[in-house]
């Protein structure tokens, strides 16, 4: 890195060395962004840009009887229910640095990495804490919230699963769960859950991580949320996201400011929505009132 003499060249450096980094290690620290649905038309190049998800809506005909009307149908005209998703918001992360020289010695992936880390969970919190804001569970026909639980028991999870059967969550698309460390931890010792003695023949618990379904659920824990004991569980497509594919950085000195010194930023944008019908395909325990 020794060669690198102006700002141009190390922010070419900084762009191509940090950004495929940055990206695995977001993907790898947030599970959130990871499962929701990416599933769009379109791409997402710069702010505002628009993606669309669409859906055919399910035909409703009548049941015939031979003798009687079998040998006549009614048509369905063909109709699609459409979600646009628009790349509104931009997740920011910046630092100040005293000189050129200073940032030269951390652009190495393999040196010093916790400027490009901080940066990384800095944008990650802000992207992880806006698909939470949206995940939101129905509260109304039907109710899929469930509060004032200091505990996560069997039988809540029993009535999750009920609950997101009866509201016909797909049973070809994935069902995860996310939870805090409060209810992670009752969810590894909660034996009706976990232990031999009550049926299960599998590996639950392999070094204090779950690895097998529980009522039909992939079971994580996310300590990113505030509150311990709490649980969103969802499949894919309650939540459409899109962003750019990398994350931008932009390096330039101060001096128009009448300073010295250099500022380095990242930022990627990105936008989110709940999808058709979003509210109905998640559900939520919590501890709070």
């Amino acid at each position: 890195m020794s060669g690198l003499t102006d700002v141009a060249a190390v922010a070419d450096q900084v762009q191509t060395i940090w950004s495929p980094v940055f990206m695995k290690e977001l993907r790898e620290s947030y599970i959130l962004p990871d499962l929701v649905s990416k599933q769009y038309q379109g791409e997402i190049r710069k702010q505002n840009d628009t993606v669309r998800v669409s859906q055919i809506n399910a035909p409703s005909s009548d049941l015939r009887e031979v003798g009687v009307n079998a040998n006549t149908f009614e048509t369905n005209v063909l109709s699609k229910s459409y979600v646009d998703v628009k790349a509104d918001r931009r997740a920011v992360s910046a630092y100040e640095f005293d000189d050129l020289v200073e940032l030269q010695s951390i652009i190495d992936p393999s040196s010093n990495p916790e400027i490009r880390r901080g940066m990384m969970h800095d944008i990650g919190n802000q992207i992880n804490d806006y698909l939470y804001s949206l995940l939101v569970a129905s509260t109304s026909a039907p109710d899929h919230t469930i509060n004032s639980q200091a505990t996560l028991t069997n039988a809540l999870m029993a009535s999750m699963r009920e609950a997101t059967a009866v509201a016909k969550w797909p049973k070809d698309e994935e069902k995860y769960c996310l939870m805090g460390p409060g209810y992670y931890s009752d969810f590894l010792a909660d034996n009706n859950m976990n232990d031999g003695d009550f049926g299960f023949n599998d590996a639950a618990r392999i070094s204090g991580e779950a690895t097998q379904k529980r009522y039909g659920f992939s079971n994580f824990e996310d300590n990113s949320r505030a509150v311990s004991s709490s649980l969103h569980s969802f499949i894919p497509s309650a939540l459409l996201y899109a962003a750019q594919t990398e994350v931008r950085f932009k390096l330039s000195d101060q001096h128009s400011s009448k300073k010295f010194g250099m500022v380095l930023s990242a930022d990627i944008v990105f936008g989110a929505k709940l999808s058709i019908d979003g509210a109905k395909k998640c559900y939520s325990i919590s501890s709070a009132a």
